[in-house]
């Protein structure tokens, strides 16, 4: 179709940076702004709900953030934020919108939104919130009386506390209550139905929920819940089958290491959590996040020099993934001066 009416001129493309936008001609405007005047409002949010729908990934029903959907994601985010700012403006009537006919459609309209907050979390790099996604998405769960402790709300549970515990202290009490009802209810879907898939969803849940134990120092507690998340990895197969997992395992336990004193091991073990990271997802966020990590354990083991390397490797990449402005890059500019200051360079800290 679009190639059609760049034959009769009435679309034209140019590019502007990485991106490609459409000019339409005046007279096609017109026309399909008297098309959409026909439709009415019920007819036009149905027809924009199924092409965004059509175009936007569903999550892995694992929850693993696949770099490939990301950037799927990513180039229509901005429809899908658009179509989300109209439901929730007019919130009432699309909510009618979205049941009348069948309980699944309203529950497909959740599933998008919770998809949208899914892609804020899993990209880490975005300028959008995820929290209105996952709120929407629960209020029509509970519009429908949607079960408590299904895997739809699991799924929001999981998500809504990862944003949590990414964000300041109070909202990581919040986080950790999210968490430990992901857990609770997917350890019951798998008591019930032993799937390979409930099986991932468990032992993720259970090494998400070990992370706010770490906040409340509780790393006897940490310690035995991560292990036990890797003997299951281990039964699932090897790390290059499962990445993902085993990078999450590496990381997490490094921090209980570090706490036990062994800091050489936690070393090794956050260096093989990038390694599998890289594999995975490539150089990203989750990359350097670790990274950070792994530069802090470098300081506190005493090598001022090796962490500043590592620091300043993570601010240059942050600048460029994020611009100067976002969280990330403002904390690896604190790290950055913190380490100056260890290594008595005051002038270049200030």
């Amino acid at each position: 179709m679009i190639e059609q009416l760049q034959r009769q001129r009435y679309i034209s493309t140019r590019p502007v940076g990485e991106e490609e936008f459409y000019d339409v001609h005046r007279i096609l405007r017109l026309k399909i702004q008297l098309h959409m005047d026909d439709y009415g409002f019920d007819t036009s949010f149905r027809k924009a709900f199924r092409l965004i729908r059509k175009a936007f990934p569903q999550t892995d029903k694992t929850q693993v953030p696949l770099p490939k959907e990301m950037e799927i994601c990513k180039r229509y985010m901005p429809h899908l934020d658009s179509f989300f700012w109209i439901f929730k403006g007019r919130a009432d009537e699309c909510g009618t919108l979205a049941a009348s006919g069948s309980r699944g459609r309203a529950l497909d309209v959740a599933k998008l939104f919770y998809d949208a907050g899914f892609y804020v979390y899993g990209s880490q790099r975005t300028a959008y919130d995820g929290f209105p996604f996952v709120e929407m998405a629960e209020r029509i769960l509970d519009d429908i009386k949607e079960p408590p402790d299904n895997k739809i709300r699991a799924d929001i549970h999981c998500v809504t506390g990862l944003l949590h515990l990414y964000t300041d202290g109070p909202a990581r009490t919040k986080g950790t209550e999210r968490l430990r009802k992901t857990w609770e209810i997917r350890r019951r879907i798998y008591i019930e139905d032993s799937t390979q898939d409930n099986d991932v969803l468990s032992q993720n849940a259970a090494n998400d929920y070990s992370v706010c134990l770490m906040n409340m120092y509780q790393f006897d507690e940490v310690d035995e819940i991560i292990r036990g998340c890797f003997k299951r990895y281990q039964i699932w197969g090897p790390e290059s089958e499962n990445p993902f997992e085993y990078s999450k395992y590496y990381g997490n336990y490094s921090a209980v290491l570090l706490w036990q004193g062994k800091v050489e091991e936690a070393i090794w073990h956050v260096e093989r959590s990038l390694d599998l990271t890289q594999k995975f997802s490539g150089r990203g966020t989750h990359y350097y996040r670790r990274m950070f990590w792994l530069a802090c354990i470098l300081l506190q083991a005493g090598d001022v020099q090796a962490s500043f390397e590592k620091h300043m490797e993570v601010l240059n990449a942050r600048l460029e993934l994020h611009g100067k402005h976002h969280e990330n890059t403002i904390l690896s500019l604190y790290a950055v001066a913190a380490t100056y200051h260890h290594l008595g360079d005051l002038s270049s800290a200030m």
